[in-house]
């Protein structure tokens, strides 16, 4: 079975510790261009992941030590949002100070299908069910809902902003 991989917009909020990324996994009913067909996730895909085994990995480069985990998945009516925590490493400060510069722009899952329906000419499919591998962050986004809102800074509250880039497509297939 191979690993399918999409990307996402991130933009930021800011939390507590500097070091917990909050923001939009999956959105759910978004219609995305991937390859030659049109995408779109159905609420409760993800249903029943465990945050804890979902590794946060820098370009899904899964040869690398992960940068941190998931802490929490919340299915809301608008997409799957997680709570997402970068480990204290030169690799964690380093993605950490690119999300800040603005310069690291993506979130991208890597999940292997469960449950999809087709249409009868294979050009659009609804992913009903699948397993969340990992998730990375990446330069290009695939849908723009999927996005990072906030990272966790000790003086700071919560300012969520509206992703302002257009969506770009990565594709990527792991073995594994």
């Amino acid at each position: 079975m191979t690993l399918e991989v999409r990307t996402f917009t991130l933009d930021l909020e800011t939390r507590e510790d500097g070091r917990t990324l909050y923001g939009m996994a999956i959105p759910w009913d978004t219609p995305a261009q991937i390859g030659g067909f049109v995408e779109t996730w159905k609420r409760g895909a993800f249903e029943g992941t465990d945050p804890a085994r979902v590794p946060r990995l820098r370009v899904h480069d899964h040869e690398s030590l992960p940068i941190g985990r998931a802490m929490s998945f919340t299915d809301t009516a608008r997409g799957l949002e997680a709570e997402l925590r970068v480990s204290k490493t030169q690799a964690g400060d380093e993605v950490l100070e690119l999300i800040k510069d603005g310069a690291l722009r993506g979130l991208s899952v890597g999940f292997k299908p469960v449950q999809d329906r087709w249409d009868g000419l294979k050009t659009r499919v609804e992913r009903i069910k699948a397993k969340l591998v990992e998730l990375s962050l990446t330069a290009f986004p695939a849908f723009p809902d999927a996005q990072i809102m906030a990272v966790r800074e000790e003086e700071e509250e919560f300012v969520r902003e509206e992703p302002s880039v257009r969506p770009r497509l990565t594709i990527a297939r792991l073995r594994i």
